[in-house]
C-alpha cells in the first residue's frame, strides 16, 4: 500500500457498476462485501481517533447505550439486547460503575439483584459522543436526498434482522447501525467485544 494510501482507500478502486445484469448474484454479493468492508475499514479508524481522544471502548459504549435505551434494568436484559455474553456485560458494568458512569440500586422486586441506570456523568459522555457523531453523520447523508436515505434505512434494517435470524444476535447492539454516533456492530448484526464499534 502507498505510504500516502489510507486503508480504506485500497477498497475504494471498485465501484458497483448499476449497468451489470441483475441477475448475477455472486457478483452482487461480492460487491456487497466489498462496499461494507470498506464502511468496516472506516468505522475502524474513526474509533481508534475516539479512543485516543478518551472515550470508552467500544464494547463499553454498546453497554452504556443499551442502559441508556431500557433505563433501570438488569445486567440480563442488556446481555439480551446486546448480544454479549453476560460474563462480558458484567465484567464491563462493573468497569462502568467504578469509573462512574453507571450507577446502580437494589431492584424491588428481588433484593438479590440490582438495576442499572445511567449516571450523570455517563449522560454527559453520551451527550458528546452524540454531538460528534450527529456532525459527522449529517456530512455523510447530506449527498442523499430523503427517499434515498429512506430506502437505504429498509434495506439495512433487512438485512439486520436476517443477520439476527441466522446469527442469533441481540435485537439492538447499538442504535442506528452502522453509521450512528457510536454504532456499528460487526457485519452480521451482533456487538463484539474484541472489534471497534464507531464511536
Amino acid at each position: 500500500m502507498p505510504e500516502d494510501q489510507r486503508p480504506d482507500e485500497q477498497l475504494d478502486d471498485e465501484q458497483p457498476d448499476d449497468d451489470r445484469p441483475g441477475d448475477d448474484r455472486p457478483e452482487a454479493e461480492r460487491l456487497l462485501r466489498r462496499q461494507l468492508d470498506r464502511l468496516w475499514v472506516r468505522q475502524t479508524l474513526r474509533t481508534v481517533l475516539i479512543e485516543q481522544s478518551g472515550g470508552l471502548d467500544p464494547t463499553a459504549r454498546v453497554i452504556l447505550r443499551a442502559v441508556e435505551r431500557l433505563g433501570a434494568v438488569r445486567s440480563t436484559a442488556v446481555a439480551e439486547r446486546t448480544g454479549l455474553s453476560r460474563p462480558v456485560v458484567s465484567r464491563r458494568i462493573a468497569g462502568l460503575v467504578d469509573a462512574g458512569y453507571v450507577r446502580t440500586t437494589p431492584d424491588p422486586d428481588d433484593g438479590r439483584a440490582a438495576l442499572l441506570a445511567l449516571a450523570p456523568a455517563g449522560r454527559a459522555l453520551l451527550d458528546g459522543l452524540d454531538a460528534q457523531g450527529d456532525a459527522v453523520f449529517d456530512d455523510v447523508t447530506s449527498v442523499f436526498d430523503g427517499q434515498e436515505l429512506r430506502d437505504l434505512a429498509r434495506l439495512l434494517a433487512r438485512f439486520n434482522d436476517r443477520a439476527a435470524e441466522v446469527l442469533g444476535a441481540g435485537g439492538e447492539a447499538a442504535p442506528g447501525g452502522p453509521l450512528a454516533p457510536d454504532g456499528p456492530v460487526a457485519p452480521g448484526g451482533q456487538a463484539d467485544p474484541d472489534r471497534p464499534a464507531a464511536g
